[in-house]
């Protein structure tokens, strides 16, 4: 019996799963520290943008990827794509950059953790919102990258723990991350600024995400109906099942009935 509690132990927490988790938190301290003192900031790609442009895209590239793995702000590094390339060379760059990133993230979530969203519930509430993920596939994902209320840091490691394929991850992810991020390069290139704290470039952003939030509360009720809806079908059925039931065990009483006072008349 402690054998193979061991086994299952090693099985989640193994010497492979211990190491790349010690080296997972070593990475996010160490970048969220260079952050902090400005070392990450999109500047330092300018001092190469003119004597090593290939060189440019590729630290961008990395420092876009490295910087949505640690789940740092990255809409500093999206407006700085649009100030440095324009809005539609930017903006590709940008969300070249976000999926190669956010699939990495997704890659050491199921490397650490494995898939438990894709097994099933014992609640019934949890149960139905897995399935309907699952029965929704890419159009969750199409609906969270075009989104940006939601965090996109935090669901690319979220996703990697349910059953989205990583074909579906690639591609959604790219897809449907390309119309925000060439939108908000363009504003980059616009206001010619890739800082945040700019008046123009916040007030565009408030409005952004307020008008994002209030499409997900909408879409949260929705999909909160729906589920309602499905447990009231549910619930009818089971209902009109055992109402049947009910009916067929009464008329089969009925008929040994009739046959237990039938059978001494057939007798005689």
């Amino acid at each position: 019996m402690r054998l193979n509690e061991k086994e299952g132990l090693r099985r989640y927490i193994g010497p492979k799963r211990l190491m790349l988790l010690l080296f997972l938190l070593g990475g996010l301290f160490y970048a969220w520290g260079l952050y902090r003192q400005g070392e990450l900031s999109p500047s330092i790609i300018e001092d190469y943008r003119e004597g090593h442009p290939f060189v440019a895209v590729i630290l961008f590239i990395v420092l876009y990827a490295s910087s949505m793995i640690a789940v740092l702000p990255t809409l500093p590094l999206n407006l700085a794509g649009g100030y440095f390339w324009g809005g539609v060379v930017g903006g590709i760059y940008s969300a070249t950059a976000v999926t190669l990133g956010g699939w990495t993230s997704f890659c050491l979530a199921r490397a650490l953790i494995g898939m438990p969203f894709a097994k099933r519930f014992d609640n019934r509430w949890a149960e139905k919102v897995r399935r309907e993920f699952e029965r929704s596939g890419w159009k969750f994902i199409a609906f969270a990258r075009l989104n940006p209320i939601i965090p996109t840091g935090p669901l690319n490691y979220l996703l990697g723990l349910t059953s989205t394929s990583h074909f579906s991850f690639l591609w959604a992810t790219f897809i449907f991350l390309l119309p925000p991020s060439i939108a908000v390069a363009y504003l980059g290139e616009s206001v010619k600024n890739f800082v945040t704290d700019d008046v123009g470039v916040n007030s565009v952003i408030t409005t952004i995400l307020l008008c994002s939030g209030a499409v997900t509360f909408l879409a949260c009720l929705k999909f909160a109906s729906r589920l309602f809806h499905k447990e009231d079908l549910a619930h009818e059925v089971d209902t009109t099942g055992d109402d049947a039931q009910r009916s067929t065990r009464h008329e089969g009483h009925h008929a040994e009935d009739r046959s237990l006072v039938g059978g001494p008349n057939h007798c005689r």
